[in-house]
């Protein structure tokens, strides 16, 4: 712990002598520091790789460091001298003057990073909707991303993406929780308790971040050092998903009408108007930012436009929303799911009965979407139903639960009530809905507490008796 001090305070008076750093590095990384050795091995720069990647004896290294211990005892020797006789001076300054504040200093390296905020009032305080973080001494904006899990070790958490560290830099000062998504095949598997993989947090020292990684196999974590994201971490994923299905809307509306929806109720209409099945708090008060955002070239293809930032997304690492792909629906007729999708990303994935070879594959758009078909709730169709298209096949209720999983329909796709009343309230209208084979995961993905609008519009059709391939 000496050794880790000294060489704390040497490299912060000799922060362009690489081998110092290097050797700060091995101390944290012996105390279980990962995140600050990696930091120091990477100002270490081509000794961390000449020291690493050679064969050097060891007590090299022991006999340099001596000499770095001895020059910072000589050094602190002196130190100590000059502020005793500074205090004395300073002790006389402070009687005949009233005593002022100081500016905080510390002797840590690592820890004088992240630009103090301004003092704010409570009230100040109280309206602000992001939430903080005290990192490092420091209140700073708390914001989150996801990514595959297992992708980081204790070596490559240094090459963290230059898109992340982008992302990172231009909302700085701001602490960045990344969030691990399950891979299974060529899929990402987006849940409502995803694990912290590790934080980020930008530096004072222009294209440097500071990485804490809380993988278990890349650090030694405490228990209990997580606890702080948790609320945080899934009142994110709940936001993110009401704002891809308030985004969904928006395209789709663009794509049937050529134009931007001016209100919201032109998208929470009454039936047959119903792109949305409903809206929430969160969905009306950003409305006018998504409709912003979604009107930007590139945004839905990813391209460079859709890097600009947005305050109310700050929430989300880069100022935007995670999603950037609107949602689509896919239905595996081999596996028998239906799941719902925005890119590579699965949000949800249902069992789901069908009808085998007369479930016709093709892709298709959701053309019509009604509550209780032929006005009933436990009818053939169940409590909800959504049109494939110009056609007569459908995806609805059923009231017969234990066909679900199985080829008993006439071609249509049954689901169970919960299930297909989840959908509906997620996917809107105009929503492009893929049939196939062999193409989604086996395991189902359903969180524990439903995605769910608040509904006021009438989305029943009673002049109509459906006569859809149950």
């Amino acid at each position: 712990m000496k050794n880790l001090l000294y060489l704390k305070r040497y490299v912060k008076m000799h922060p362009n002598n690489r081998m110092g750093w290097y050797l700060l590095g091995k101390e944290y990384e012996a105390d279980g520091q990962m995140g600050k050795a990696n930091y120091c091995y990477n100002k270490a720069g081509d000794v961390y790789e000449a020291f690493e990647h050679s064969k050097v004896p060891a007590d090299i290294l022991k006999d340099y460091e001596a000499k770095l211990m001895e020059m910072a005892e000589k050094r602190d020797h002196k130190i100590r001298r000059w502020r005793r006789s500074l205090f004395a001076l300073l002790l006389l300054f402070l009687i005949m003057l009233r005593s002022v504040d100081a500016p905080h200093a510390t002797d840590d390296p690592l820890a004088d990073h992240l630009t103090s905020q301004p003092t704010k009032s409570p009230t100040q305080v109280a309206s602000q909707k992001q939430s903080k973080e005290t990192f490092k001494g420091y209140s700073v904006p708390l914001s989150f991303t996801a990514e595959a899990s297992g992708i980081h070790s204790n070596a490559s958490l240094l090459a963290v993406s230059k898109y992340m560290q982008q992302q990172l830099f231009q909302t700085a000062p701001q602490v960045a929780s990344v969030l691990g998504m399950e891979k299974q095949d060529d899929w990402l598997i987006w849940k409502d308790n995803m694990p912290v993989l590790y934080t980020m947090a930008a530096t004072k020292q222009p294209g440097q971040i500071d990485l804490q990684s809380y993988d278990p196999e890349a650090c030694k974590c405490k228990p209990g050092e997580l606890e702080r994201y948790t609320n945080e971490s899934a009142a994110w994923v709940q936001q993110q998903e009401q704002w891809i299905v308030m985004q969904t809307a928006i395209t789709n509306y663009i794509t049937a009408k050529g134009n931007l929806p001016a209100q919201i109720n032109q998208l929470d209409a009454p039936f047959p108007g119903n792109w949305l099945a409903g809206s929430s708090d969160t969905m009306n008060s950003t409305f006018t930012a998504l409709k912003k955002w979604q009107s930007r070239p590139g945004q839905i293809t990813g391209d460079s436009e859709s890097t600009r930032g947005d305050k109310a997304f700050s929430s989300t690492l880069g100022n935007h929303p995670y999603f950037t792909k609107p949602l689509e629906v896919i239905v595996d007729r081999e596996k028998h799911r239906l799941a719902i999708v925005s890119g590579s990303i699965i949000l949800r994935n249902y069992e789901v009965g069908l009808g085998g070879s007369k479930t016709p594959e093709g892709t298709f758009r959701v053309s019509i979407k009604v509550i209780n078909p032929n006005s009933k709730s436990k009818g053939e169709f169940g409590s909800r139903g959504m049109q494939l298209s110009d056609t007569n096949y459908a995806i609805h209720g059923t009231n017969d639960p234990d066909s679900v999983g199985k080829d008993e329909s006439l071609g249509c796709v049954r689901m169970d009530q919960a299930d297909v009343e989840e959908l509906f309230d997620m996917i809107p209208l105009g929503t492009k809905v893929t049939i196939d084979s062999n193409v989604l995961p086996g395991d189902p993905a359903i969180p524990t507490v439903r995605f769910k609008t608040n509904r006021t519009q009438d989305q029943t059709d009673p002049s109509r008796h459906y006569h859809w391939l149950n």
